[in-house]
């Protein structure tokens, strides 16, 4: 039976600091993954995990050199990863890099599976929000508009999703400045 989070703080909270550093290093040592993400939490290193999201937008959006895998599990993986520890501008822009890469993989080569859609959509709308947190001075209004911009025309509806949530974040800013 897997371990759940309550379970995980009680036996961690009843180990001795000796116990503790033997069960981090032994995660550190488990995966590529763990060693990234514990450079960027106890570091404050986030260049292995903002490195991990190139590589797999890389893979799964690539617009030159072979085909693109236009999967983006592995991509939405590691801009996960990456979210948890990076500072909210830095996190919107990781966003936006997600989005903008699969549009341009959607002009290169047109239409994809549903799902992509619907992924992009979220993470645009994630982007959106975090957006609104950050003084409106760091807002990257132009970016914002290129990628609603670069986004017209393609299927499922995608491309008037990603201009509504972009109109609706637009009245919300309005609101809030009355």
């Amino acid at each position: 039976m897997a371990l759940t989070l309550t379970q995980l703080r009680q036996t961690l909270g009843d180990m001795d600091a000796p116990e503790l550093r033997e069960v981090i290093v032994t995660l550190y040592r488990a995966s590529a993954d763990n060693k990234r993400q514990l450079a960027a939490l106890l570091e404050g290193d986030h260049s292995g995990l903002l490195d991990r999201l190139d590589t797999e937008l890389e893979k799964a959006f690539r617009t030159s050199g072979r085909l693109p895998s236009m999967k983006v599990g592995a991509a939405k993986k590691a801009l996960t990863a990456y979210l948890k520890v990076a500072a909210p501008a830095e996190a919107l822009d990781a966003e936006l890099r997600y989005v903008e890469a699969g549009v341009m993989c959607l002009h290169a080569y047109g239409d994809w599976p549903e799902s992509n859609y619907s992924s992009m959509e979220g993470v645009f709308e994630a982007a959106l929000k975090r957006a609104a947190t950050l003084d409106v001075k760091d807002i990257p209004f132009k970016r914002l508009e290129r990628l609603v911009s670069n986004a017209d025309g393609f299927g499922y509806g995608f491309s008037d999703q990603i201009a509504f949530l972009y109109d609706e974040f637009l009245e919300k800013l309005e609101e809030s400045e009355d």
